[in-house]
């Protein structure tokens, strides 16, 4: 579902940003945390299989973090980093839960704030998706890098 006002949104939060003529991801997380006024921590957690969930944004003591499954490619991973910075970029909240969603080492038992989805298919969710591809594009052309690695325009269109 990507509506007009998702795309609005999502062109609108990029718009805002000031990353400089040649971002890479460090500079958004910085340009995150600044705004934000905590550190992103990120790391891959392999009880996070892929299959239903890549990557997760939640809130521990002060910290956001941002956690995805193991991945074979730094573009997917970079990907699946920049789709859960563009939820904080769009302001989505977490919520606190006592829902246990995977098993988190290293972090000690009682609620922790998660991002609360409520679907797939919502317009946050597809501003979302907009604003992680367009950030992808922006890194990509910042390094001068092909931005469909896969070819998957050609093939799709």
């Amino acid at each position: 579902m990507t509506t007009r006002k998702s795309r609005s949104t999502a062109q609108s939060a990029i718009n805002r940003l000031e990353l400089g003529e040649h971002p890479d991801l460090g500079d958004i997380q910085s340009w995150i945390e600044a705004k934000n006024g905590r550190p992103i921590v990120i790391g891959e957690l392999s009880t996070l299989r892929g299959n239903d969930i890549c990557g997760l944004w939640f809130l521990h003591e002060g910290r956001d973090y941002v956690l995805h499954a193991p991945l074979n490619s730094s573009w997917h991973r970079q990907y699946i980093i920049l789709h859960e910075f563009a939820h904080m970029i769009l302001g989505h909240r977490c919520t606190p839960t006592s829902q246990r969603l995977v098993d988190l080492p290293g972090f000690p038992g009682g609620p922790i704030q998660v991002l609360g989805r409520v679907s797939f298919e919502d317009e946050d969710e597809a501003a979302t998706e907009l604003l992680a591809g367009l950030l992808m594009e922006r890194l990509s052309q910042a390094r001068d890098l092909p931005s469909d690695p896969a070819g998957f325009s050609k093939v799709f269109g």
